[in-house]
């Protein structure tokens, strides 16, 4: 899916850093511009931002509930007779499902990082287990093996923020992007119930897999 076919109206939740800080903030989507999107003027910390190269959001479709991430390459000011808008411009997150990890959950879930207590960065968690999770990180990143990281989400709209901490153990990449691999330490009560959840979901899928005669027609809610 492309950036600007996201329909006029959507209302879209954006991770970014500005000023080396992490922001999630609301924006609407007003029309197509150019290769990007045209959305309502974006704030951070009551500041009108001029420019970020550092963000993530998602959007699912309304009808099939499917979900597209995105990683906004840039977001930019425009002034039109006064009044301020924002243009995105970004590319959807696609990975091959042969990339999951053994015994680990692929989640695709957006979140705010910060490296060593200082480096903020907009994360997506990639896949995650009860011993380690990935990070994909993006281009702009330093993360470097033994760096500690923590990463705070939510699951959806209506959970609390969980935090994910772990070290940095390698760096490589999944598919085109940059992607780090944390083990994790000491891991949460919430969190362990999350990862308990993304296994469940997994088992039953496979249960399903397995019921599957040729020639069934199958569509994944995924």
């Amino acid at each position: 899916m492309k950036i600007y076919d996201i329909p006029q109206g959507t209302k879209i939740t954006i991770n970014m850093v500005h000023n080396k800080t992490n922001y999630t903030v609301e924006a609407t989507v007003i029309t197509r511009y150019g290769d990007g999107v045209l959305v309502s003027p974006l704030y951070c910390g009551g500041e009108l931002i001029d420019i970020c190269n550092d963000a993530h959001f998602e959007y699912s479709e309304a009808v099939t509930e499917k979900k597209h991430l995105f990683q906004a390459d840039n977001i930019s000011r425009v002034d039109f007779s006064g009044t301020d808008f924002h243009v995105i411009l970004g590319r959807e997150v696609v990975v091959a499902e042969n990339m999951r990890k053994a015994e680990r959950y692929k989640v695709q879930i957006m979140g705010n990082a910060t490296i060593n207590r200082t480096e903020a960065l907009s994360v997506i968690i990639h896949d995650i287990s009860m011993r380690g999770f990935s990070l994909m990180v993006g281009k702009r990143s330093n993360c470097k093996v033994g760096d500690r990281v923590k990463v705070e989400f939510t699951k959806d709209s209506k959970s609390t923020k969980l935090e994910l901490r772990g070290i940095v153990v390698r760096c490589f990449k999944i598919g085109p992007y940059e992607a780090v691999g944390c083990e994790t330490e000491n891991i949460s009560p919430n969190v362990i119930g999350f990862v308990m959840e993304k296994k469940e979901e997994a088992e039953q899928k496979k249960e399903v897999v397995s019921a599957v005669k040729p020639g069934d027609n199958v569509i994944w809610s995924d």
